[in-house]
């Protein structure tokens, strides 16, 4: 029998419990963070999410989750049928003097398979959403889990920086710490050492072309659960307008009929920090996994 699985992960959140409880259990709210489609009823224990940005991309009745407890501005706890495992997921909020401390725990989830994404990168992405909704009234980009990507990856988000700047924080070992990196090297030139130091598992390793502000591609290797991967490539396109950068992701390499939605989530969840590490500045911090999928 397969080992279950837990997520825990805390992030701190610059405003009221009630103002996040909210953003929490009202239909409208979620809709703008979270779920493509919300039906939320505390007083029924309805706590109905689905649609193209939940993960399997379930239709209305499989979006059905029993709300098991709740405690207004402090705490819900919910079920939810995911990959053939009842899993739950409970949310808990605790108000202190610089805003609130959210700490999320997904239990029952089973392990998952090469090729599948990691439930960690999904929550990390949505509480991302979530903070920046109800801080900023804006969000960065949501996972459309209605359609798979084969033999590549393509993602693409607006940020509110120039090139300049959100170069820096992808070529900085300092910058790359924050989001992405656990060690960074960076030898800014082609050929040069490109490293996010994961250790044995892999991850980039060399730049293969550089253009300052605008261009950034290096290779890839994965060992993967089973079996290494092919080496691949990693392609990032800056293009600004007005102050703004529209910045472009492609991993490209794989096998034509490789499903890529892991690298799709992944990648994703990181594009998701480096948007808001830009726009928010120093004082941004990424969440906290106390526990992980991965």
């Amino acid at each position: 029998m397969n080992e279950q699985k837990r997520i825990e992960v805390k992030v701190t959140i610059e405003a009221a419990a009630e103002d996040i409880f909210d953003a929490l259990t009202k239909s409208d709210q979620v809709e703008q963070w979270f779920s493509e489609y919300a039906d939320i009823s505390l007083p029924q224990k309805r706590y109905a999410f689905w649609g193209g940005f939940t993960p399997e991309a379930p239709d209305r009745t499989q979006g059905d989750h029993p709300l098991t407890a709740v405690e207004p501005n402090r705490h819900l706890q919910f079920k939810w049928q995911f990959r053939g495992a009842k899993t739950t997921v409970e949310i808990t909020l605790e108000s202190k003097a610089a805003g609130t401390d959210l700490t999320l725990i997904h239990v029952g989830l089973l392990p998952y398979q090469d090729g599948q994404y990691a439930m960690a990168d999904f929550w990390s992405l949505s509480l991302e959403n979530l903070r920046n909704w109800v801080e900023r009234k804006t969000i960065g980009p949501r996972c459309d889990f209605s359609t798979i990507p084969y033999g590549q990856v393509c993602l693409q988000v607006d940020i509110d920086a120039s090139p300049e700047t959100v170069f820096q924080a992808l070529i900085k070992p300092e910058e790359l710490e924050r989001y992405v990196a656990t060690k960074a090297r960076v030898e800014p030139q082609a050929g040069g050492v490109y490293d996010y130091g994961w250790g044995e598992e892999g991850g980039p390793i060399k730049i293969l072309d550089l253009v300052p502000d605008e261009k950034l591609v290096f290779d890839w290797t994965w060992t993967g659960k089973e079996q290494p991967e092919p080496a691949t490539t990693v392609t990032w396109t800056l293009e600004g307008s007005g102050g703004k950068t529209h910045l472009t992701l492609v991993h490209s390499g794989f096998a034509p009929d490789r499903a890529c939605q892991d690298y799709q989530v992944g990648w994703l969840h990181f594009l998701n920090r480096l948007k808001f590490l830009v726009e928010v500045g120093p004082t941004w911090q990424k969440a906290q996994f106390l526990a992980a999928d991965h």
